[in-house]
Formats: structure tokens, C-alpha cells, sequence
């Protein structure tokens, strides 16, 4: 890897930039979309640029997986795996939901046939509860009852009412509208990231160096020249190759290495699964390195077996070590073969045939046995700006906008500050440096917003078509199970306005107040 960085920096020496960009999205998997689609939305005045390597978006992990809306049941409590699938998955059902993207909520049955996997499911199904995902244990018996496919040998199973599934190319395609259609958002595709630098004026032209950020250099295939960006803030969400991004500006001593797993699947057509309804998992590898070889169901009722897991040979030092693994091979088949019969017995080995394979990074040597979160790392030794996105891998899909949530809540506190526009105290007037809050009276007709100190300064009523709800920004309370605060956006002819809602796990408003009002002009 040092070998391939060092290279790189030799043939794309330093250059100072030839303009400026807010945000810098790398990598245009499902996570880099949803990403710079939040940040176009949520920053207006800001530009967002996505680059991505290959001429179409998702060329990688992201349209190799089993498109499942995962509950987030299997993954530690404080684990961004779990946080962000939870809420990832709610954004997503409503995204689907609204603008008419293909999804099924099936539900999924974890099958357990021996003693020990049945202690698993009753363990998994406390955790679950302790998360606030719903499931259910059943017996053998009741399982059967629903799968009637599944092995004499069930003993216990455990039912996730959430679980489903995606169209994930056409959700990808509804984050490509979106960064298009807005005003700061612009997709490059076919364009690599060569060179980054951190922003140094000494190096550059007088005038230029206040702007802090990093400077950037892209070559887009076909042109043997590169183009040098400004970018204040990068989000390097390049997925297999997102290590290598962040070695660009780490000392050789710190850069860091992903290990990759490969997952094949098969398609099926044949006898054992005439009844089936569901998705069917066994139970995961005790190190969670893959979810066991799963029935998947296709939104046209087609069904896929897989992934099975082959750690790849570790290469540090070769560019896209995992690149020659794509296709999937018929030598995986007796294995996964065997897996599937101990679920359903009845499948016929003739019925399977190689499908696809993927690749998921991981963060660390699969050898050590630990459960790997997502990594989302931001202002470390210094790098102030550049947001890191590492181990990515599932359920990503289903976290997806989750984790854009979270880059956007860092992007606004961190890198802007306020972020999304000029307090009320800095719009001048006497008395405006207090306390100011804003309340909230939603009427059939009116939104009244009044700025209230102590006695009020202001207050201003908006009849209803001149105002509509622009967004909606969750954000977890501290330790509180549940609890939120809810950011409401609203446009009106004076801008954007928000306003900020406290609720509880049930939607029950706790406090109307306690955020400064942002007004954008």
C-alpha cells in the first residue's frame, strides 16, 4: 500500500487548487449517495460534489448483497452497526415509501436446530428487546407451521417482523435525483482520486490560505491531466478502497489496512421451497463475520441462497487486491450446498447455480476472532474536516441513511459550526444576544412562530401556503432510551426557519424549546 501511495505521489506532485468545494463526497456506493444527497439538502448555500471511480454509482458492494432491510438485531447495543441500522431502517422504509421505491416488509425467521442455537435465539431475542426491535420466539412446531419447508429438525426459531426488502439500484437512482436536482450538488463519475493533501497557504498563492480544508487532486478517465480542488470538508466513503483514501494524509507509521471477505451466492430454481414466504437464516457464525448462507426472496419472487464467507490473502501492498475475485466460482457451490440442506432438506443440489459474488472490508484481521463495527472517524490527529467512513460493510445498505444522518449532524457541529445559516443574534437589534427560542403553535391554518425573550421582541404569524415542512433531522438525546431531538425545517418567504421538538420514545413532546432559531436568507 505505502508502495502504491508512494508511486501515486510521484507521478501527481503537489499542485495548488484551481477552485473551491464545500463538501467532497468520495466513493458513490449507496452510503456516498446518501450522504451527499443529505448534505446537498440539509446545506443549500454549500456545493456538494460526489466523485466515483467508475462511470455508474454502486459498482461495488453496494450492487453485490442480498438487498435486506436488516431490524439491526445482531450487533452489540452501543454499536454504530446497530444504532444506525435501527435508524437507518426506519429513514428507509419512509424513503421507499414516499417516492415509490420497490420494497417488500417479509420478516425473517432465524432458525435454530440444535440445543445451543436455541440458547442463542433466546439470548438474541433479550438483546433485541433491549434495543427496541421487535421479535418473537417460537417453537419448532410454530415455525413449521409458517415454513412448512424447513427441517423436522427446527427446534426454536426467532421471528423479525422488520426485516425486508429493497430495489437497492433504484434507491440509489432516488439519491442520484436528488443530488441532480439540487442547486450546490453536482456527480462526477469515472473520476479517481489520485492525490490529497492537507491545505498548507505557505504552499500556495498569497490570499488563498484562510480557507482551511484539503487540497484534492482528481483524474478523470481519458484526460492525463488532473484537476486540483479546495475542498473545506472531505467524506471519504470509498468503501474497499476507503483505507487507502485515509493513508493519502496519515504518516506511515498510523495508515491503516482492511482485510476483505468474499461472499458468493447462488440462484435456485427447484423442489424444497414451494412454500416458502419468508426470509430463512440460520443462525450467524459466532464471530458475526457473516450471517450464515440465507434464503433471500427477490421482489420478483426469484430466490437466491448466500452469501457463504472465504477470507481473501491479505495484500497490504497491491491496489484493489480483491479485484480478481468478482466472479463467482461453482467450487463454492458444495458448501453452501451443505449449509442450506440443514435448514431445508429438501432443496436439490441440481437446482443451484452461481449467481454473484462481493466483497466486504473489514477492519480487522478476521484471524482475531472480534466483532467489527463501523468505523466513522473525524478530526483525528488534527485532520479536522476529513470525515472517514471504514468497515462498511452489512448492514450497510439498511444504514445507509443513518450514516448519512450522523456525517451531516458532524459536518453542521464540527466543520460549520451553527452550519445551516446565521442565528437571529447575528441579524443585528438590540436585546437579540439572549436566550431566543422558538415556539411552535401548529394550526390548520397558520404556523405562528413567536421569538420570545423575556417579554417577547417579535412575533410573526406565516399563513399556511407560504410555509412547508423542508426536512426533518433526528437526533438521539444523550443516554436517554429513545429520546430525540426532532429539527423541523421549514420553508417560508423570509427562508428556511427551524425549530426543534424534544420528544420521548413514543413521540410524546418533552420540551418545546431549548435551540436557537436559524434563519437563512
Amino acid at each position: 500500500m505505502a508502495t502504491t501511495l508512494a508511486a501515486l505521489r510521484q507521478r501527481f506532485p503537489f499542485k495548488a487548487p484551481e477552485g473551491v468545494v464545500d463538501h467532497l463526497v468520495i466513493g458513490g456506493g449507496v452510503v456516498g449517495l446518501a450522504v451527499a444527497a443529505r448534505l446537498s439538502q440539509c446545506f443549500p448555500e454549500k456545493s456538494t460534489y460526489l466523485v466515483e471511480r467508475h462511470q455508474q454509482a454502486g459498482q461495488e458492494t453496494s450492487s453485490r448483497n442480498s438487498e435486506v432491510i436488516h431490524a439491526g438485531i445482531y450487533y452489540p447495543a452501543d454499536s454504530f452497526k446497530t444504532k444506525l441500522c435501527i435508524r437507518g431502517r426506519e429513514l428507509l422504509y419512509s424513503r421507499c415509501e414516499a417516492r415509490g421505491i420497490g420494497h417488500q416488509k417479509l420478516g425473517k425467521l432465524v432458525i435454530a436446530t440444535s440445543p445451543a442455537q436455541q440458547s442463542y435465539l433466546t439470548n438474541l431475542h433479550a438483546h433485541t428487546h433491549r434495543v427496541g426491535v421487535p421479535t418473537s420466539l417460537m417453537s419448532g412446531a410454530e415455525a413449521r407451521e409458517l415454513e412448512p419447508d424447513l427441517t423436522e429438525g427446527t427446534v426454536a426459531a426467532l421471528w423479525s417482523r422488520e426485516t425486508g426488502i429493497v430495489d437497492s439500484h433504484g434507491l440509489m437512482e432516488s439519491f442520484e435525483q436528488d443530488i441532480q436536482e439540487s442547486e450546490p450538488g453536482e456527480l462526477v463519475y469515472g473520476t479517481s482520486v489520485v492525490r490529497i493533501d492537507p491545505w498548507r497557504p505557505e504552499s500556495t498563492s498569497p490570499g488563498e490560505g484562510a480557507d482551511r480544508g484539503y487540497v484534492v487532486q482528481t483524474l478523470t478517465e481519458g484526460s492525463g491531466k488532473p484537476d486540483v480542488l479546495l475542498a473545506r470538508c472531505v467524506i471519504n466513503s470509498a468503501g474497499l478502497n476507503a483505507h487507502t483514501i485515509m493513508n493519502h494524509v496519515l504518516p506511515p507509521d498510523q495508515q491503516r489496512e482492511l482485510w476483505f471477505a468474499k461472499g458468493s451466492w447462488c440462484s435456485y430454481k427447484g423442489p424444497g421451497v414451494s412454500h416458502v414466504q419468508r426470509l430463512l437464516y440460520p443462525c450467524p457464525e459466532p464471530s458475526l463475520a457473516g450471517l450464515g448462507t440465507h434464503l433471500t426472496l427477490s421482489l420478483d419472487g426469484s430466490i437466491k441462497f448466500g452469501p457463504d464467507v472465504e477470507h481473501l490473502p491479505h495484500c497490504p501492498t497491491l491496489a484493489d487486491p480483491w479485484s480478481s475475485h468478482l466472479v463467482p466460482s461453482s467450487s463454492r457451490l458444495p458448501s453452501i450446498i451443505s449449509a442450506v440442506q440443514r435448514y431445508l432438506p429438501n432443496v436439490s443440489p441440481e437446482g443451484f447455480s452461481p449467481d454473484q459474488s462481493g466483497i466486504r472490508p473489514k477492519t480487522r484481521d478476521p484471524a482475531s476472532g472480534q466483532t467489527r463495527d463501523f468505523e466513522i472517524l473525524h478530526d483525528f490527529e488534527g485532520m479536522h474536516g476529513l470525515v472517514n467512513l471504514l468497515g462498511i460493510e452489512s448492514p450497510g445498505l439498511t444504514a445507509a441513511m443513518g450514516i448519512a444522518e450522523e456525517v451531516e449532524r458532524r459536518v453542521a457541529r464540527e466543520v460549520w459550526g451553527a452550519g445551516r445559516g446565521r442565528k437571529v443574534s447575528e441579524l443585528g437589534g438590540p436585546g437579540l444576544e439572549g436566550a431566543i427560542h422558538c415556539f411552535e403553535i401548529a394550526l390548520a391554518t397558520h404556523l405562528f412562530l413567536v421569538y420570545t425573550q423575556s417579554p417577547p421582541l417579535l412575533a410573526q404569524t406565516i399563513p399556511k401556503m407560504e410555509f412547508q415542512l423542508f426536512d426533518r433531522v433526528y437526533y438521539p438525546v444523550g443516554s436517554t432510551s429513545g429520546s430525540a431531538t426532532i429539527v423541523y425545517i421549514y420553508k417560508t418567504p423570509r427562508g428556511k426557519i427551524m425549530y426543534t421538538l424534544v420528544t420521548d420514545a413514543t413521540g410524546k413532546k418533552i420540551n418545546r424549546s431549548g435551540e436557537k432559531l436559524v434563519l437563512q436568507k
